[in-house]
């Protein structure tokens, strides 16, 4: 009987060895996550948080790569070091044009409001009221990348004045300068302090930095406004498998964290909701038509 018990003592500790060995030697999935620059000590903590919970949830090793950029991820996911991403619309269409991937998730950064990408300009610019008088003037976008701070506006601007898409950077063609900050925050700031005239952002950008104490709404005013922009989106690469896809998929829609969503997008209520297909397609239709590569 000692001999048995024994015996299945061994077993067990053999089983248990060999399934350690076997979650070491799983190749990791790798996410990129995204942090709030404001506050990146408290985001980073949450974003690697949520890389363990979802380890724990799939069974296999997750690696975290924080704060990649979407064409340094989309070379990653191409080269098979990057397997999940969060991406904007026009973003998911040119990595899905060199890389097989799928809709995993939405992350709604304002619950119940609509994104729309908007032409701000200071409240005191009596001689701009309209994206029309924006002509001989200077501009900032977000980058030529940016689905809400480029793509949208662009195609805003461009069809409703009549103008040619590839030109409208182009000095003294409507602008007399077009420049490229990188960041919503920073075309709203340069608004505020005068270096440019007017600047294009995803609207929401205005309320998210009043409501944190670093401008007031008041001092600039909306001029144009385009349609609805889709919300951002976790993509993974379909290499990984129908079976694993789904149950990474599942780790998202359970994934109920408000540390997570209040760290780094500034609302604990958020959670992840299913990929707005046809808001994709219809950002699609956009880069067709403004002959985008």
């Amino acid at each position: 009987m000692i001999k048995k018990a024994i015996a299945v003592m061994c077993m067990l500790m053999l089983l248990g060895v060999l399934a350690a060995c076997g979650t070491q030697d799983a190749e990791p999935i790798r996410i990129g996550l995204t942090i709030d620059e404001s506050n990146p000590l408290r985001g980073e903590a949450a974003s690697r948080a949520m890389a363990q919970a979802m380890e724990d949830f799939l069974g296999i090793p997750v690696e975290a790569v924080l704060d990649i950029s979407y064409l340094v991820g989309t070379e990653a996911m191409r080269a098979g070091h990057l397997d999940i991403m969060l991406v904007s619309a026009f973003n998911y269409i040119h990595t899905s044009s060199v890389v097989d991937v799928e809709l995993l998730v939405s992350l709604p950064i304002r619950p119940g409001t609509v994104n729309n990408s908007v032409f701000i300009t200071c409240a005191s610019r009596e001689d701009i009221q309209s994206i029309a008088d924006l002509r001989g003037m200077t501009a900032a976008f977000v980058s030529p990348t940016s689905t809400s701070g480029f793509i949208f506006p662009v195609y805003h601007l461009t069809s409703t004045l009549g103008l040619n898409p590839d030109l409208i950077t182009n000095q003294g063609y409507f602008f007399d300068t077009v420049t490229f900050t990188g960041g919503h925050e920073h075309n709203i700031f340069g608004v505020g302090f005068g270096d440019f005239d007017a600047a294009a952002i995803g609207g929401m950008f205005l309320e998210n930095m009043e409501e944190r104490g670093l401008i007031d709404a008041a001092d600039f005013r909306v001029i144009a406004q385009t349609e609805a922009v889709p919300d951002p989106a976790y993509i993974v690469r379909s290499a990984l498998g129908a079976d694993l896809i789904a149950r990474i998929r599942e780790f998202f829609t359970q994934f109920d964290d408000p540390a997570y969503f209040a760290e780094n997008w500034g609302d604990g209520n958020i959670r992840f909701g299913p990929p707005d297909v046809a808001g994709f397609a219809y950002v699609r239709s956009v880069v067709n038509a403004l002959g985008l590569d």
